[in-house]
């Protein structure tokens, strides 16, 4: 029989009371800088009220600065930090690039000088090899090649956050250590059209009424070889008012495609003034709404450069493209140097229709095939035939498809990665199946960023002669 009594309020797991605030959050301390970590943040240490010692991390700072900082919030194993004072700063700062480096959240490298900066993000990459099992510091140090870096102004994707409040449109980045959005009327990494619609666009969500404006959240522009491409995201759908004047905007700037997205709906093109394309070995492939685009075009040519010096020491007839998006790799793979056979294999259906269509007008030697990778890698049957394997995967890595490959895969592998995390795991899995890393390639398309590209040419090691 069921204890009626029972006070619900008493349940296993119901807090009885608020939780404790952290007694570090808020506290001022003085630490000096040590280095520079992971995310672009300074690294020091304080100690906590047990008396053991934490880390502390600090936006703006470099190696060697004194400074006194305000712990701001838990992360991880330390807490991020404010600074509140500079004692003492033995290497000059960097000018920042932009005037909005010190709110924005959007870089966090500004002040690193240049040659530092290099420095730094190839140490990023080494690091990674390290950690795919390279323990060797001079081994690590020869695979990892010459820094590629694209430069200002070149971004060609903007992902802006939007709200709108009492104090008027915000279109822009999130502040640090905040949720709040800055302004960012000027931006040192972004083409210069895609800051130019920005403005414009806010312009007009400020003259609308606030609850019009209000419902859009966000807008993500690619900047296609025709055009700009926008979506706008929003939590209803756009009033007659708001679609026609969408519409002139997009005349007035020359869009080529500007599109509304309402929650988990299908995106719903506004204005198509011509349908938004980019290049890939002379093809010209259609972007779908939002589609993802290598972030630079000096990184999407220089990670092609290196595929294509790979490729010209490796005899392959036939390539497998996994991760393929719309095609930036899959053409260069099929049609430049030695022709090749490729079969481009990707989850996203909007990208493999836009990639078939393309194929289809090129007449190229592609088989585009649908397959959800993290669910369905490919298995030892459908790698047998190839020679090469060439992966791109998003953010989270290839884990699933590497764990088959280091058993299953051809002689040679092509990496590419976007995150130097998930890449020494996937290089390890791979490593520890026979492969052997020949060589690395880091490509900075996220210029003052922590973020960073990398490339890798692996080569499955023969057997040893009886």
């Amino acid at each position: 029989m069921k204890n009626r009594s029972r006070n619900f309020r008493s349940r296993s797991g119901r807090r009885g009371t608020a939780p404790r605030r952290d007694p570090m959050v808020g506290k001022e301390v003085d630490v000096r800088i040590a280095d520079i970590g992971a995310r672009g943040d300074g690294l020091a240490e304080t100690a906590a009220i047990d008396g053991k010692s934490v880390l502390v991390y600090v936006d703006g700072v470099l190696p060697g600065d004194d400074v006194r900082v305000k712990l701001r919030q838990k992360r991880g194993d330390g807490y991020g930090a404010e600074v509140m004072a500079v004692h003492a700063r033995p290497k000059a700062h960097a000018d920042a690039k932009c005037p909005h480096y010190e709110k924005c959240g959007g870089c966090s490298l500004q002040h690193l000088p240049d040659d530092d900066y290099r420095i730094w993000k190839r140490q990023r990459a080494v690091q990674a090899v390290r950690r795919a099992g390279i323990s060797d510091d001079a081994e690590a140090e020869m695979l990892v090649g010459t820094l590629e870096t694209s430069p200002p102004s070149s971004r060609r994707r903007a992902d802006f956050s939007v709200i709108c409040t009492q104090d008027g449109v915000f279109v822009g980045y999130a502040e640090r250590f905040s949720h709040h959005i800055v302004n960012v009327p000027g931006c040192a990494v972004l083409v210069p059209e895609i800051v130019e619609f920005r403005n414009h666009c806010q312009s007009f969500l400020e003259s609308l009424p606030r609850d019009s404006a209000g419902i859009v959240k966000s807008i993500v522009i690619n900047a296609a070889d025709n055009g700009l491409d926008v979506v706008i995201s929003a939590s209803a759908e756009p009033d007659l008012d708001m679609r026609q004047g969408l519409a002139e905007l997009a005349d007035f700037v020359d869009l080529a495609r500007i599109a509304w997205k309402t929650g988990d709906n299908p995106t719903e093109p506004l204005a198509q003034r011509r349908v938004p394309e980019v290049h890939f070995a002379g093809v010209a492939v259609p972007v779908p709404a939002g589609g993802f685009l290598q972030a630079t075009r000096q990184g999407e040519k220089a990670l092609t450069a290196a595929m294509a010096d790979a490729l010209a020491h490796i005899p392959a007839r036939q390539v497998i493209d996994l991760f393929c998006g719309i095609g930036s790799f899959t053409f260069s793979l099929a049609l430049q140097g030695d022709r090749r056979r490729v079969l481009a294999v990707e989850g996203d259906d909007t990208a493999v229709r836009a990639l078939q269509y393309a194929v289809g007008r090129a007449a190229a030697p592609i088989e585009v095939s649908r397959r959800d990778l993290f669910r369905q890698p490919l298995d030892a049957d459908d790698l047998k035939n190839a020679d090469v394997v060439v992966f791109d995967p998003p953010r989270a890595g290839a884990l699933a498809q590497c764990e088959i490959l280091a058993d299953f895969g051809p002689e040679w592998i092509l990496a590419v990665s976007c995150n130097p995390a998930t890449f020494a795991r996937d290089i390890r899995l791979l490593r520890n199946g026979g492969y052997e890393l020949q060589k690395v390639v880091p490509v900075d398309q996220f210029l003052w960023s922590a973020h960073l590209e990398l490339f890798a040419v692996l080569r499955r090691a023969l057997p040893a002669a009886a």
